[in-house]
């Protein structure tokens, strides 16, 4: 009896310790489970807030993609833009080419035409030279004849004095042959041949100083008429050297002119090799700028599908708070 009321007693003792270590137990594994729910949870609201910054910067870099798309469209469109003007403005230099090489021609013909006119002008001249200096041999010649002539009339004046001397001497013969009578019939018959002689050699004489007159008359008309048309081809000479003078002034300006216009091309064509590079360029910038807005919308897909993602991991986040 007392036995068993001991033995009862330890069993009663040790039930009673059991049950207080099976208490401590469970109240340490329910405390365990509770800090590893609460841990849990606060690695879950940490877990959700790092999702919501994280879906936050994808936001941001899903607008700033969007800006930047807009951006790249806007820039395609003004390069677009840029190689439209930059076509317009290659006709624009090709016409432009085209109008310069045809006044080059047009100039170049000017140039040998002006070249024709200068040598025609020199030929010209040198014949107007050989014409003046045959005007001045003849009108030399005109004034030798004239003073030839002014000789010729005075030796016919002096024929013509000899010949009235004559003529009065046979007259004084034939007077002292009446008086001599018979004696001097047959030097009367001579004084009156003298007479006739004299008389008919005055008349020669007149008649030679008249043809002389007219033919000093003639030889003074040609004079004058020679002395006009040196003098006309002096005129024309001054003008053809005063037009030559010009014709040299257009021939140099003509080939300033072809200066000008060969540097106007030369120019023209480095303008054209620049315009090359610029639309090399430009089509190098649109090529990146087409492969930059390919690669921004693939970005921007891909955060689509992050978006996605860290959407159904809210979702999964949130079901395992309710859970808890």
């Amino acid at each position: 009896m007392g036995l068993f009321s001991k033995s009862k007693k330890k069993n009663v003792a040790l039930n009673d310790v059991t049950k207080e270590i099976s208490d401590d137990f469970i109240s340490n594994n329910i405390n365990e489970k509770e800090n590893t729910n609460e841990n849990f949870k606060n690695e879950m609201v940490m877990l959700s807030d790092t999702s919501s910054s994280i879906s936050n910067a994808i936001q941001d870099v899903n607008n700033s993609l969007s800006n930047l798309t807009t951006a790249t469209l806007t820039q395609a469109e003004e390069i677009n833009n840029v190689n439209n003007i930059l076509a317009n403005f290659n006709n624009h230099m090709e016409q432009l080419a085209y109008n310069v090489t045809n006044v080059q021609i047009a100039v170049l013909d000017t140039d040998q035409v002006a070249d024709a006119g200068l040598n025609t002008f020199t030929d010209l001249d040198e014949s107007l030279k050989s014409l003046q200096h045959a005007f001045t041999i003849v009108s030399s010649t005109v004034n030798s004849l004239v003073s030839k002539l002014e000789s010729v009339n005075t030796i016919t004046d002096s024929i013509s004095q000899i010949a009235s001397q004559t003529n009065l001497l046979s007259l004084n013969a034939a007077i002292e042959a009446a008086r001599a009578g018979e004696a001097g019939r047959g030097f009367s018959v001579v004084a009156g041949e003298v007479r006739k002689l004299a008389e008919n050699s005055k008349q020669s004489v007149e008649s030679i100083t008249k043809i002389l007159d007219d033919i000093k008359s003639d030889i003074l008309d040609t004079s004058k008429a020679m002395q006009a048309g040196n003098s006309a081809i002096d005129n024309q000479q001054k003008t053809l050297l005063s037009t030559k003078s010009s014709f040299t002034d257009i021939k140099s300006s003509i080939g300033d002119s072809i200066q000008e216009i060969d540097s106007c091309i030369e120019n023209l064509t480095v303008a054209s090799s620049e315009k090359d590079n610029v639309l090399s360029i430009i089509e190098r910038v649109s090529t990146i700028s087409q492969e930059h807005s390919a690669l921004c919308e693939e970005i921007a897909a891909n955060m689509d599908l992050q978006t996605t993602s860290l959407e159904k991991l809210d979702d999964t986040i949130s079901s395992l708070n309710n859970q808890l």
